[in-house]
């Protein structure tokens, strides 16, 4: 998942409206129907019950999307970007600027051996298919929480997800009792079956990895070779110990950017310590808020959002250059540059929430989280409870999977997880603990960051030997960084 805006590797998406009345048995005794939907896709809507729980009450249609092999195909290889969001849009040449720019290079080399096949989650579809709707109202911004100065801001923003919610909840209608990844994994044994498939054979990344953790859990006996690209911890019960995790990435990234900028001659704060640079700009936000253009102010709030906005590798350069400006006596860059970003209209965040944070503190006991917080990753890593707690903050009441240890049944084939020693996105410490679960993942360490499957072509070479051969790295095996090479040239 992408954790500035919910889609990394997805565009923003809508709700599919349910089909009341779809007879499930129908659907499985005749296939997917699939027809032409342009770019060389073939589309199908795939019927399932709204709530796998009660398989006998209503249905929805969930979009999937193929594009067929070019070369002698192995089958069908389903994949999920992550987001929560659509990733069958991402099958498109021109999906949007979210896009990795590798991606059409990758889709193109798993094609020469399988028909690729993307799925969307709950609540989620193009919008061609001409059955998305969209939330009345906006959510609040993932960053309000990080810019809230008083508990008046907290209620606010609380107010802002509560209208969201509501909307969502009234264009979903049945189908609201459906967003929670438990029901995307029956989704995707559905979509086996339908396939012919015997073993599911699967690449996740982010967000697709939490359907993933869920499926090796319900269908543990059909489990066929699995990828997990930047692994989101659906498996860690105490909130406090999941913003733990984050806080302390955080605090680690903190002295990755300094050293990343000691390196490079391009950086703006290259010759000076990035690091204690960072830290005078805090010092002089707590005395006073910093001037920025057009008689704006940036206050600390707002450093801190900026920041949070800037620290993944890619954004690096555009933050050594806001914090420079600022030091100068400018801080406009971290209202435009690095400005937080708006809330949005799809309801991918509600989905989050039902899986992550389906029961949230007050705001006293957050209060007293945060303190904790402060004491482990003072510098900057403490703000990351802030912007998790701010997807969640006055939701209630929707469907629920709440985080839980793995509970896999049953000797499980060996899986693939890749881990990029610069994801701050999904930290890598609840990446280790998700496959420390699982007695036959193989881990693949790499140099770069959040998504980097598309632009590593080591770990692209060994996950397409997984997935055509089921070989594996060897024990260890690292590959080095390549996009953060392309960083600040």
């Amino acid at each position: 998942m992408n954790r500035r805006t919910l889609t990394a590797l997805c565009l923003a998406a809508c709700l599919v409206v349910p089909f009341a009345g779809v007879a499930l048995a129908s659907a499985r005794a005749h296939g997917l129907a699939w027809k032409e939907c342009g770019d060389g896709l073939r589309c199908a809507d795939l019927i399932v019950p709204v709530d796998w729980a009660d398989p006998g009450g209503p249905k929805t249609a969930v979009h999937v999307a193929m594009l067929p092999a070019t070369g002698r195909s192995s089958g069908p290889l389903i994949v999920n970007f992550g987001g929560p969001g659509t990733s069958t849009v991402m099958l498109r040449p021109a999906a949007g600027p979210d896009t990795p720019p590798e991606l059409p290079a990758l889709l193109k080399e798993l094609r020469r051996h399988f028909d690729v096949i993307a799925v969307d989650p709950r609540g989620m579809s193009e919008q061609i298919t001409g059955k998305a709707v969209s939330c009345a109202e906006p959510a609040a911004s993932v960053f309000g929480l990080i810019i809230a100065r008083t508990k008046d801001d907290w209620d606010a923003h609380a107010a802002q997800n509560a209208a969201h919610q509501a909307g969502c909840r009234k264009a979903a209608r049945s189908a609201w009792r459906g967003l929670t990844a438990r029901n995307v994994a029956h989704d995707l044994d559905a979509l086996r079956d339908r396939l012919g498939q015997e073993k599911l054979r699967y690449a996740g990344n982010s967000y697709g990895t939490v359907y993933a953790q869920a499926y090796l859990e319900l269908f543990p006996q059909r489990v066929g070779r699995i990828y997990f690209d930047g692994t989101a911890d659906h498996t860690q019960p105490s909130l406090e110990a999941w913003l733990r995790s984050y806080a302390l990435t955080q605090e680690r990234h903190l002295t990755r950017f300094h050293d990343w900028c000691a390196r490079r001659k391009s950086c703006a704060l290259h010759g000076r310590d990035a690091g204690k640079a960072w830290d005078e700009l805090v010092a002089r936000a707590r005395r006073a808020p910093l001037p920025a253009t057009s008689g704006r102010t940036v206050h600390e709030g707002q450093l801190y959002a900026g920041a949070v906005n800037g620290m993944t590798p890619p954004r690096w350069p555009m933050l050594a250059t806001a914090i420079r400006k600022a030091l100068d006596g400018d801080a406009t860059d971290f209202l435009t540059v690095l400005g937080p970003e708006e809330g949005s209209s799809s309801v991918g965040g509600d989905s989050l929430c039902n899986d992550f944070m389906p029961d949230l503190p007050t705001y006293e006991e957050f209060q007293a989280i945060e303190s904790r917080l402060r004491a482990i990753a003072p510098r900057f890593g403490w703000v990351e409870g802030r912007f998790e707690l701010g997807r969640c903050w006055g939701r209630s009441g929707g469907a629920s999977w709440a985080p839980h240890p793995l509970r896999v049944r049953g000797d499980i084939p060996p899986l693939l997880f890749a881990i990029g020693d610069l994801d701050n996105n999904t930290n890598y410490l609840g990446q280790q603990r998700v496959a420390a679960q699982i007695p036959s993942a193989r881990v693949l360490t790499h140099g770069d960051g959040h998504a980097s499957w598309a632009g590593n072509s080591c770990l692209r070479r060994h996950v397409l030997a997984y997935l055509t051969a089921g070989a594996l790295p060897a024990p260890g095996a690292h590959c080095p960084a390549e996009r953060i090479q392309e960083v600040g040239k």
